[in-house]
C-alpha cells in the first residue's frame, strides 16, 4: 500500500518530496540544462526539505552533464569528442526520461555519474 497524502494548495506529496515540481523541473530540463533546475531550486528551497534535496540532485545532474558535454567538445580537437558529445547527450536526455518515470512513480531518482557540486 502506498503512502500518499494530499496537502491543501499544493500538488500530490509521495515520499516526502513533490512530485509535480520535481517532475516539471525535469521537462524543463530538455530545453534548459542548468537555468531552469537553478531557477525552481532557488525559488522552493525553503519551502519543503525532502523537495529541496531532489531539486538540488537536479541541479547537480545538470551542471555535472553540462560540465561532461563542455570536455567532450574540447576533445573534439583531437577527434574524440565526435564520439563522446554525442554520447553523453544521449545519457543526458535518457536519464531525464527515467527520472521522469520514477519521479512520477514517487521515487527519487541519481542520475549516475553526478557529481555534487551544490550540498
Amino acid at each position: 500500500m502506498e503512502n500518499k497524502e494530499q496537502q491543501p494548495g499544493s500538488s500530490l506529496v509521495h515520499n516526502g518530496f513533490d512530485k509535480t515540481l520535481v517532475i516539471v523541473t525535469y521537462v524543463l530540463m530538455f530545453f534548459t540544462a542548468v537555468i531552469g533546475p537553478l531557477i525552481i531550486w532557488v525559488i522552493k528551497k525553503d519551502e519543503d526539505p525532502a523537495t529541496e534535496a531532489v531539486l538540488r540532485n537536479l541541479l547537480n545532474f545538470g551542471i555535472s552533464y553540462t560540465i561532461y558535454l563542455i570536455i567532450a567538445g574540447l576533445t573534439t580537437i583531437i577527434l574524440i569528442g565526435y564520439i563522446l558529445s554525442p554520447l553523453i547527450g544521449l545519457a543526458f536526455y535518457i536519464f531525464i526520461i527515467i527520472g521522469i518515470v520514477k519521479s512520477s512513480d514517487g521515487e527519487i531518482y541519481r542520475a549516475p555519474f553526478t557529481i555534487d557540486f551544490i550540498k
